[in-house]
């Protein structure tokens, strides 16, 4: 789900696809690779779907959560995150994380939120066996252990509207959004869950992401201001910290409102732009192009083994979805359909 969600309140490829109210065939084989799709479906509507893809076979399998479980998996799916055996699904509306096993899509547990918190993003502190999860209307962030599944404190105190969220050297980075009205990333110490300090950025901290040297990437998605008047709007920018000293060792302005943001390991960086895709180089911080990948998209993925680039195209958020691939120089190798307004897109290696 993203902002305009509240304001607004080429060949498909052969295999299992269904529309999520019936029978939807065989789900994958087990113990199997490929790429997880989170469908977030119209909000309040309840149609998320999890679409489950095979590089290798190309074929594609709708809805492989209800296949498995023989239930829907709620209400505006917003993001998916794969650690080990598990993936951890953040449902918005239905204030729950769904946790599931990567062999078979099959539920491990249901982690319930207090209502009305909304979860947004997750990220995953594996050497502590920790989940954070910001809250998009309660201005928190909460943890739960992902062996018992308990929480371990349901409310630490960040900005408001807090979306992208991300662990790096011992703490957990906060973007605190205000739906472009916030300035503010919060820094918490993961040893113990508090606030260590607040680092002030540009206009709508978002989305966040770590490069192949560990340093940390925000997106600044600017300030809309007066939507009758997009002069007064304030443009994107990216900021890389240092996640030892928590500064800003670089910043450069992308221009529009960026959104989602995704790494390759060869040293670039690629976020969601109003053109399309646009392609950063960590290394120089410099804009290689933009667009890069000309288009229409709402999320971005690399592969971290192939390098090559899963970026969704939602349509108009009531048709199904597409992905669609590219090699790591921007060739399209492949698409696919999915379900409705994908939004989050997980590799199982």
């Amino acid at each position: 789900m993203r902002l305009h969600f509240y304001l607004v309140s080429v060949v498909l490829l052969t295999g299992c696809f269904g529309d999520g109210n019936g029978p939807l065939g065989p789900s994958p084989p087990q113990f199997t690779k490929g790429v997880y799709i989170l469908n977030e479906g119209n909000f309040t509507r309840g149609n998320s779907t999890l679409s489950f893809f095979l590089p290798d076979s190309n074929k594609v399998f709708a809805d492989v959560f209800r296949t498995a479980n023989g239930r829907d998996l709620g209400d505006t799916g917003n993001d998916i995150v794969v650690h080990g055996a598990h993936a951890y699904i953040v449902v918005n509306f239905s204030d729950k994380v769904e946790v599931i096993s990567t062999n078979d899509h099959s539920s491990i547990a249901t982690i319930p939120f207090l209502q009305g918190a909304n979860p947004y993003k997750i990220s995953i502190a594996p050497n502590l066996q920790k989940a954070y999860v910001t809250n998009l209307f309660q201005a928190s962030v909460s943890v739960f252990d992902r062996i018992t599944f308990e929480f371990l404190t349901e409310k630490i105190d960040v900005g408001e509207n807090p979306q992208g969220v991300a662990f790096a050297n011992g703490k957990v980075y906060v973007c605190n959004s205000g739906f472009g009205s916030g300035r503010s990333v919060s820094v918490i110490d993961a040893s113990t869950d508090q606030v260590l300090k607040t680092i002030t950025l540009s206009d709508g901290p978002a989305n966040i992401g770590l490069d192949s040297d560990g340093s940390v990437w925000i997106v600044c998605s600017g300030d809309y201001g007066d939507f009758a008047d997009p002069t007064d709007d304030t443009p994107g920018k990216l900021f890389a910290l240092n996640p030892t000293t928590d500064e800003v060792v670089d910043s450069i302005e992308v221009g529009g409102h960026p959104g989602e943001i995704a790494f390759s390991n060869d040293g670039y960086v690629y976020v969601v732009g109003e053109l399309g895709i646009i392609k950063v180089d960590t290394r120089t911080v410099e804009i290689v192009a933009n667009p890069f990948i000309a288009g229409s998209f709402y999320t971005v993925a690399v592969d971290g083994i192939t390098n090559e680039i899963y970026a969704a195209d939602a349509k108009d958020f009531v048709q199904n979805g597409v992905v669609r691939v590219y090699s790591p120089s921007g060739v399209a190798l492949n698409e696919f359909e999915v379900g409705i307004a994908p939004g989050s897109i997980a590799f199982v290696r």
